[in-house]
């Protein structure tokens, strides 16, 4: 691609040589038609320099969507492995807590009568479905995260896909 790029750098520079020569040739010998070739091809010469030019923030501005899309990805990833593991970390915490508060209750339940013991099997029961809704909730921050990263992504490739339409828009109004 840089020898592409050198090659109409310097087709483009010989053009302008060119042209300069052509309108000096006309203008000393008179000759209107040179003189009006020679600008031509020397505005030739630098509508292929700007072309080169867009090309290039083109080229750049697409390398740039590039990165941001890895690091989006990467950010993405970790942000999500970060999520799940503190979710799994709050699962098992919670597992944890509801089996020791499941047997806490069994050893109240034992020393109570049966009313006693339906309503602290009642209690451990209801507090260790808050703590899985709690987890559950973690979880689905997770998914938002993710879902957030994904969106960033298909924004990211979007943008991609347009400064490769705005560069392919440029080389087609350049090569006519």
């Amino acid at each position: 691609m840089s020898n592409d790029k050198a090659a109409q750098a310097r087709e483009g520079l010989l053009d302008n040589v060119k042209g300069k020569a052509k309108e000096f040739a006309g203008a000393v010998s008179g000759k209107d038609h040179l003189v009006e070739e020679g600008q031509l091809q020397q505005e030739s010469a630098r509508n292929r320099k700007e072309a080169v030019a867009d090309e290039a923030i083109a080229s750049a501005e697409r390398d740039q969507a590039g990165q941001e899309l890895q690091e989006a990805s990467r950010e993405a990833a970790e942000r999500k492995g970060q999520a799940r593991l503190q979710a799994e970390r709050e699962e098992a915490r919670v597992e944890r807590q509801r089996e020791n508060e499941n047997a806490i209750a069994t050893r109240e339940a034992q020393q109570q009568e049966d009313a006693g013991r339906k309503a602290a099997e009642r209690r451990a029961d209801e507090l260790a479905e808050t703590r899985l809704l709690e987890a559950e909730t973690i979880a689905a921050d997770a998914d938002s995260t993710e879902a957030e990263a994904a969106a960033d992504k298909r924004r990211l490739e979007r943008q991609a896909a347009a400064a490769d339409q705005q560069a392919a828009q440029l080389r087609a109004e350049t090569d006519k």
